[in-house]
């Protein structure tokens, strides 16, 4: 099995909300423009070969020109 990239859906989201729960502490994310809970928000997955999640990036979409990253995150420092 390769290494793949795969949207956050209700198939994952358990897996991405213990992610942040062992990385993090918490799904909550306090950001100058608000209180996001990260396992709830729309996103994309990096799994491992062992189907371990490795890189995670979640955003929210303010209006059709404007997108912001949540949340961005590797478990392998500088990648």
């Amino acid at each position: 099995m390769l290494s793949m990239i795969e949207m956050i859906d209700e198939d994952n989201r358990e897996k991405v909300s213990d992610f942040f729960a062992n990385h993090w502490g918490t799904t909550e994310m306090v950001l100058s423009s608000g209180v996001y809970h990260c396992d709830e928000l729309d996103g994309y997955v990096y799994k491992s070969a062992k189907g371990e999640i490795v890189g995670l990036v979640t955003y929210i979409r303010h209006n059709e020109d404007i997108c912001e990253v949540i949340s961005l995150d590797s478990v392998y420092e500088g990648q």
